[in-house]
């Protein structure tokens, strides 16, 4: 009872601290720290301090690299609108699956959920980290479903090396900070590498997969350019021209970690 008072002090202090880093650095808006509050409080509980310190360290690593020459991708016209802040459907989109891991894992045990809880949180950071450091790539990326085609940086479905090697420092970092942890001490190295590294790749592309056939893209007649956004920033309403209204890149977030959890999961029981 002591140890468990202790670990749910140390879990409100992290989650404290992350609240306290985020306002100052403006990583979330007011809805995603209530969002990310309720993501955290969930991992605390179901998980423990360990799993929270994992989702954490993506949650931070995510802010910097979107705050990460702002400016530029703002010039570009691909950068997080309101400064890098990013609202609720985002930290959901991100976090959600990775919480319902974690409480799979509180309420049925097993070991195999932290599996499919470090797959999801791989696949996020993987594919954050390729969106905002791929924009920095210096040529056009090209389009996953065509490789011959090229496209304006910050369209769906866009792929460059850039953004292939964020997608596996992301998850190679995701997979030592679980082991440095030792959150599954009999897991060896090698395999919570090779299953963050598999599952964050694979989820990620299937990410950017989905990104350039069913997620909405909209066209601004006023700018002339491609958007995600149904009122692209300059308060235009944009043309659908490609995918599903309804499936926007929230909806794409988390259908991949979606499937980067389960894969996760999978590789824990099979490798």
């Amino acid at each position: 009872m002591h140890a468990q008072l202790l670990e749910l002090l140390l879990s409100l202090s992290i989650i404290l601290v992350l609240i306290i880093l985020s306002v100052k650095l403006k990583l979330v808006d007011s809805t995603g720290i209530t969002a990310a509050l309720v993501i955290g409080l969930l991992i605390a509980l179901f998980g423990g301090w360990k799993w929270l310190v994992i989702i954490s360290c993506f949650y931070v690593l995510a802010g910097v690299a979107t705050k990460y020459k702002y400016h530029l991708k703002l010039f570009l016209g691909a950068a997080e609108a309101k400064g890098g802040a990013r609202a609720w459907k985002n930290v959901l989109g991100n976090g959600m699956v990775a919480a319902l891991f974690a409480v799979a894992e509180g309420l049925f045990k097993g070991g195999m959920f932290f599996g499919g809880f470090l797959g999801a949180v791989s696949t996020a950071a993987a594919d954050t980290l390729a969106t905002e450091l791929g924009l920095l790539y210096p040529g056009k990326p090209r389009l996953i479903v065509n490789l011959r085609r090229k496209v304006p940086p910050g369209t769906s479905g866009a792929i460059s090396p850039y953004g292939e090697l964020a997608i596996i420092l992301a998850s190679l970092v995701i997979g030592f900070i679980a082991i440095l942890l030792g959150v599954e001490p009999e897991l060896s190295p090698f395999k919570i590498l090779s299953l963050s590294l598999i599952s964050g790749f694979m989820g990620s592309t299937i990410d950017s997969f989905l990104g350039a056939t069913i997620q909405a893209q909209y066209w601004c007649d006023k700018c002339s350019c491609f958007t995600e956004e149904e009122v692209h920033r300059c308060g235009e309403r944009a043309r659908l021209v490609r995918g599903f209204s309804f499936i926007d890149n929230h909806v794409v977030n988390l259908i991949s970690t979606v499937c980067g959890g389960l894969i996760g999961l999978t590789l824990y029981v099979f490798i």
